[in-house]
């Protein structure tokens, strides 16, 4: 084990201490802690490739994960206990926050300072626990045995609901024990939390935010109005009008624990969905998944400023693996590979952009020189972490960003703004309501478990009440966050931060029709020195200027905000006095965009499209909405045939552009051909008539003479 010397450095230092000048402590533990900076990196380095190797499945690689994690429980608190040998009797001038701040951050490292066999007891739990799902080959993919990725796939397409609940249980079977967890790996949150009054408030002390929860419930408690309209409405959509207001059984919303809705959106849309069916067709037709969708995020980030990926992050990454993205780190700059999928999907292309921000957030934190690991890679759940990439994701799917990849045209945006906002907050929706209740949910149960104000098993119970949801009390045991009791409240306040970002650059806008992602851009650097602070600042102090002045806290209004349109048609699809559902369903201010009539209305350069004549026997080509496409006009009827005008192979975007380019001459050339060839049959026949007429003249003439 490579502890050895710097502890024993850290104890040569703690022997010479009485030869050391109070004028000289500064320097002094400066030089501890960089020694034992060193030794993390290297722990690090070594716990990353362990890491790698059991995600690539190589032979002995969970053994090799195991025992790297297990060993820095030992190494953590070793560490610990030479620093706070070091420390004391030592105290830092005025003008030592940053040292301060440093050995706060090494004598209070979390969940590592349990006692060795508790802490290999809670690794081998979460590693083997993620290890099993994602390796199982045993998932029920619709009647045949399948992997996981098959399994996402397939369960994200089923429409059967007694399927669903079958698929489900065949993944319900592949989760820990529940009763292993409950006796003895959340219980360890106790012995976690010795030094503190409550978990609750050793929880707050990880997100460096006092009264953090309670935060989340008060914030909790305005956003709810808005997530019990969409789950009201989903009832409607899905179950008719008699299921609104009861609990929908997960499986029945094509999600595993209730965290994401947005594979049903295809049900809910309204009567003109056609920012989503394009957006949707045109990810399919670039294949924008993988390290495709991948690139097309560091693409935008580029474009806002906000740093360049390196291109061996990708070039060494893996994207044959199952979603979502997993980073692991080697804690040195630049050194991050990915592990993902290569599905192309709306919620794999987000999940793509926040994953690339977070690289370059590392990237970003790394290149200020003060910040040395402990400032790099604290133990801590910043809300500023996770509100930056998710602010990114909300960017990559505003109009001008669909524009810039070629998903959504914006001046074709621009003629139903407000319509194609509204679908496009539906999406986000989906993704991020769900979201926010689970991280709270989650954090709630196990919190009123251990203070025992709730039984143990009640975990499905709990949910139907606090989410209106239908789930068993095991699928709470598939998220890591879980496994390792981590606390969610990081990320339940990021996400909530994230709105509060875009709420501050879009207000600075004259109009809702400006280019944000120029906006942002030309204002990049409140995000980028935001970034470099890394963990040298609790990330409360951050928010003032990260939002320019315009908060100093967290506030709900800039998720209620951004989803005031959602809000408006939620209530007035849900209104009672609204009986027929095509009425319902209609959108009042909608407007049918022209009919494209000639070769300068297309962008050749990025077509993905070509106008043709709506016609019923395309109905079989469409993508399945659940709604009658026969209503639909023009701009959504270029959607269903898509795949039949422009068939283009996988590959890069840009040879797609190609195929797409030639196919749309191809269709120009084989009518002028058919124009040409109706000209000359209209010549043909005209000079004909005339000689016919000239004929009868003659002999009209000739039979005059012989009279």
């Amino acid at each position: 084990m490579k502890t050895a010397l710097p502890v024993v450095s850290v104890y040569y230092f703690t022997l010479l201490l009485s030869a050391t000048s109070s004028v000289e402590d500064r320097g002094w533990l400066n030089s501890v802690v960089e020694l034992v900076e060193m030794d993390y990196i290297d722990n690090c380095v070594e716990r990353a490739t362990s890491t790698w190797e059991e995600l690539m499945g190589m032979e002995q690689g969970l053994t090799k994960k195991l025992e790297r994690d297990k060993s820095f429980g030992v190494f953590a608190s070793k560490i610990r206990d030479e620093v706070k040998r070091a420390v004391t009797g030592h105290a830092l001038g005025q003008d030592d926050d940053i040292l301060k701040r440093k050995v706060k951050l090494l004598l209070q490292p979390g969940d590592v300072l349990l006692d060795t066999e508790q802490w290999i007891k809670l690794v081998t739990f979460g590693v083997t626990s993620q290890h099993k799902l994602r390796f199982a080959t045993n998932y029920d993919c619709g009647g045949t045995n399948c992997s996981l990725r098959e399994f996402h796939i397939s369960y994200a397409r089923q429409q059967d609901e007694e399927t669903l609940r079958r698929m489900k249980q065949s993944w319900e079977r592949n989760l820990p024990d529940t009763n292993e967890y409950l006796e003895q790996i959340l219980p360890l949150l106790r012995n976690s939390s010795k030094d503190y009054k409550t978990v609750e408030e050793y929880w707050d002390s990880l997100v460096e935010y006092e009264g953090a929860i309670l935060k989340a419930r008060e914030l909790w408690d305005n956003v709810k109005p808005l997530y019990t309209k969409l789950h009201n409405y989903i009832a409607l959509r899905l179950k008719g009008a008699d299921a609104v207001g009861k609990t929908l059984p997960v499986h029945l919303l094509r999600s595993l624990n209730g965290d994401d809705w947005s594979n049903i959106i295809e049900s809910l849309l309204p009567k003109h969905p056609a920012v989503y069916q394009k957006v949707h067709a045109n990810l399919e037709l670039m294949n924008l998944g993988g390290m495709k969708s991948f690139k097309a995020a560091a693409k935008l980030i580029s474009d806002l400023k906000l740093g360049e990926i390196k291109p061996e992050v990708l070039s060494e990454s893996v994207f044959n693996g199952t979603c979502p993205p997993t980073l692991i780190d080697w804690c040195k700059p630049n050194k991050v590979r990915i592990v993902s999928c290569k599905d192309v999907s709306i919620g794999n292309y987000l999940d793509a952009h926040e994953a690339t921000m977070k690289i370059l957030y590392k990237q970003a934190t790394a290149m200020y020189s003060n910040n040395t690991f402990i400032l790099r890679e604290a133990p801590r759940y910043s809300a500023v972490y996770e509100a930056i990439p998710g602010f990114v994701s909300l960017l990559a799917l505003s109009p001008y960003a669909i524009d810039r990849n070629g998903l959504f045209q914006v001046d074709v945006f621009n003629i139903n703004g407000n319509h194609h906002r509204l679908i496009l907050q539906l999406m986000l929706a989906l993704r991020d309501l769900p979201k926010l209740n689970f991280y709270l949910a989650a954090d709630e149960w196990r919190l009123k478990v251990l203070m025992g104000t709730l039984p143990p098993t009640s975990w499905s119970e709990f949910r139907e009440k606090f989410s209106m949801l239908e789930t068993s009390d095991q699928d709470l045991l598939s998220d890591p966050y879980v496994l390792l009791n981590k606390p969610f409240i990081g990320k339940f306040m990021g996400l909530i931060l994230k709105y509060q970002i875009y709420q501050s650059f879009a207000e600075e806008l004259e109009s809702d029709d400006d280019d944000l992602l120029a906006h942002v851009g030309a204002n990049h650097e409140r995000l980028s020195e935001t970034m470099i602070q890394g963990y040298s600042t609790q990330w409360p102090e951050l928010v003032s200027d990260l939002l320019a002045q315009k908060e100093n806290g967290l506030e709900y209004t800039g998720l209620t905000d951004y989803y005031r349109l959602l809000d408006e048609y939620l209530d007035w699809q849900l209104d009672p006095t609204n009986k027929d559902i095509d009425e319902i369903n209609e959108i009042d201010d909608y407007i049918e965009p022209e009919s494209i009539k000639n070769e300068e209305d297309f962008d050749l350069e990025n077509a993905v499209e070509v106008e043709v004549p709506y016609e019923d026997t395309q109905l079989a080509n469409q993508i399945e909405t659940g709604e009658d496409r026969s209503k639909f006009g023009a701009e959504t009827s270029t959607v269903a045939v898509l795949e039949i005008k422009n068939p283009i192979e996988a590959g890069d975007q840009k040879s797609g552009a190609e195929d797409v380019k030639a196919a749309s001459y191809n269709v120009y050339w084989w009518i002028g051909i058919a124009v040409a060839i109706a000209v000359v049959v209209i010549i043909i026949a005209i000079i004909a008539r005339k000689r016919h007429n000239h004929r009868k003249q003659l002999e009209r003439q000739r039979e005059n003479s012989r009279a």
